[in-house]
């Protein structure tokens, strides 16, 4: 029995073992590149790395302006809609002005028959002045003569003053552009009644061509921004970060939370950036010379990489430095001149088996 085991299993094992022969002996080129996993790789070298320092924020548009009118109405007619672009001056607004026309036809009246009165009072006081010197007049007479002329003139300056309010009322009643924009916000409809004491916008009118961040700076950092530090914005719906510049530093820290204010500004004339989205902000402040940069997709978990010897790709780990909105200082576990893998790095294990593509 034990002897019948025993053949049983030397059997097994050479069936086993020419199995096994066969399929390394008929294994192919192609059978080999099916198992490899497809990569992609750089050469490790030294280069420079530009330090940063990383910050979040809300898009904001480099001018915003709220359409109000300043006086109250009925909204006789809207121009634009919500996505139009302006240009400055163009009409936006147009309030009733019906009852102020009439009010208007009133008060240029007024100023003519007060003009009217006040050529007859200079007339009758330069006749009484006459008179005065040849003594043909009393003191009384001429006293009231000069009255009657200060009268005359400052009947003629109220009639002028209200013609003016009503010109300037009617200006008002015409809303424009301030400055070229797109309109991001709508409040009234066309026949609403406005009333100044709402406050509430008719239109909001941003202009996107730049998008400014503001930030928040504190005293450890402050000291290392300048203006004119080159900036980059990384935001989700965009893959390449954009650039932009420092433009206002704080010299005076906010009295409540005791940090300084920081803007940035990125041209948006391709009008990709959204104001109201948030982002994070990279201000370039230093340059290092000479250490070994990655991509930051060519490191797992900020922890380990993958280097490729002989088609096969070996797990290890690094020292991570510094960090950028794309890049890494490896400091330690990379060699000058070793090949890493910079794509399809998440589904290696260590020893894998791997195809270098271009």
């Amino acid at each position: 029995m034990k002897t019948l085991k025993l053949i049983l299993v030397l059997s097994l094992g050479l069936f086993l073992f020419n199995g096994c022969s066969k399929n390394d002996a008929t294994e192919t080129p192609d059978d080999w590149i099916r198992k490899a996993v497809p990569v992609q790789v750089e050469t490790a070298r030294s280069q420079n790395f530009v330090s940063s320092l990383s910050y979040n924020g809300s898009l904001l548009a480099i001018q915003t302006a709220r359409i109000i009118p300043e006086i109250p109405g009925k909204i006789e007619e809207l121009h634009v809609q919500i996505g139009d672009y302006v240009q400055k001056g163009m009409t936006l607004v147009q309030m009733d002005i019906s009852t102020m026309t009439l009010q208007h036809k009133q008060a240029s009246a007024g100023v003519s028959v007060a003009h009217a009165n006040l050529l007859d009072a200079r007339k009758n006081w330069e006749r009484v002045q006459t008179l005065h010197s040849e003594n043909a007049v009393s003191q009384q007479q001429f006293e009231k003569m000069k009255l009657g002329l200060d009268a005359a003139q400052a009947q003629m300056s109220q009639a002028q003053a209200g013609l003016d309010l009503l010109k300037m009322q009617l200006d008002k009643a015409t809303l424009t552009a301030p400055f070229y924009g797109v309109i991001t916000q709508k409040g009234f409809n066309r026949g609403d009644l406005f009333s100044p004491a709402l406050m509430m916008p008719v239109f909001t009118l941003q202009d996107v061509s730049s998008i400014k961040i503001e930030l928040q700076i504190t005293s450890q950092e402050i000291m290392s921004i300048q203006k004119g530090q080159n900036a980059f914005l990384k935001v989700d719906y965009l893959d390449d970060p954009v650039p932009g510049i420092v433009t206002l530093v704080g010299v005076a820290a906010d009295p409540l939370s005791k940090t300084f204010f920081v803007e940035c500004q990125f041209n948006n004339s391709s009008g990709n950036l959204r104001a109201g989205t948030f982002g994070r902000v990279d201000i370039s402040i230093e340059e290092i010379g000479g250490v070994m940069v990655v991509p930051k997709n060519a490191v797992i978990d900020k922890s380990h990489m993958f280097v490729v010897e002989d088609n096969y790709a070996y797990r290890r780990d690094v020292e991570i430095l510094q960090e950028s909105l794309k890049e890494l200082i490896i400091g330690a576990g990379l060699s000058e001149g070793e090949l890493f893998v910079t794509s399809g790095a998440f589904i290696l294990t260590d020893s894998s088996l791997v195809q270098v593509e271009d």
